[in-house]
């Protein structure tokens, strides 16, 4: 009995590696064959990595692809294609109004009355400010006491009458209005006057007066008023409020 179950035993151990012996030997070569093909594969990879890069050749032929904002586009140029005539004329309206809202007119904004006026555009007035002493941009208060001359209305149709032609005569007698170097008397420098400003005395003292304006082809000024230089202006003065009741700009060189 002990000899047939250490027989039984040995034929079980010999039977073993003939079994299992195929199976090991197909394993093996599968690990070989993947092995090989990993190394094949780095190897086709070192040499795609040391091929130098080729730019790729531009579509010369074949579909387009098309943006999706196109897209959008086209299809509501097709929805619009669609639409009925009163449709799309209040469509295409619509559409003006946006493209006008968004990109105003240049002439339009330079009219709106929040944006600044240029310098070269800005009026040569100033708002008059009374002070009881001389400071730049300012006017004596008006006179209290009682007129001794009658005043006068002053008019400017003189300027109509031939006799008075005072730029023909300037440009026959040039050196004549040449005149020197104005003075300003409190340094303040030229400052617009209009008609209506009162001067501050010192503007219009007997060193300012133009003596003889006919020599300048100028209408004599009435009992009480002045014409006097200041700066290139040559002005009318009332001598007894100092008001400016002529204005002449640019009169001499």
């Amino acid at each position: 009995m002990r000899k047939i179950v250490i027989s039984l035993l040995l034929a079980s151990v010999a039977a073993s590696p003939a079994v299992a012996g195929p199976r090991d030997r197909e394993d093996r070569t599968d690990g070989q064959q993947t092995r090989e093909e990993r190394q094949q594969a780095r190897e086709e990879r070192r040499e795609r990595q040391a091929r130098p890069a080729t730019p790729a050749a531009p579509a010369t032929s074949g579909p387009r692809e098309i943006s999706r904002p196109q897209q959008s586009n086209d299809a509501a140029v097709q929805r619009r294609r669609e639409l009925d005539p009163a449709e799309a004329q209040a469509w295409r309206e619509r559409r003006q109004q946006v493209v006008q809202s968004r990109q105003p007119d240049s002439a339009d904004t330079l009219r709106q009355s929040d944006r600044p006026v240029p310098n070269i555009m800005r009026p040569r007035t100033r708002t008059p400010v009374v002070s009881d002493s001389p400071r730049p941009g300012t006017q004596p208060a008006r006179r209290l006491e009682h007129r001794r001359t009658p005043e006068v209305r002053w008019s400017t149709n003189w300027r109509n009458d031939h006799r008075y032609d005072w730029r023909r005569w300037r440009d026959s007698n040039r050196s004549r209005f040449n005149v020197g170097v104005y003075y300003d008397p409190f340094g303040w420098g030229y400052q617009p006057y209009s008609i209506g400003w009162r001067l501050w005395p010192s503007y219009y003292s007997n060193r300012y007066w133009i003596n003889d304006p006919w020599e300048y082809r100028l209408p004599y000024a009435p009992p009480g008023y002045r014409w006097v230089r200041y700066w290139d202006d040559a002005l009318l003065v009332d001598t007894w409020s100092g008001q400016v009741v002529d204005v002449i700009r640019n009169f001499f060189w």
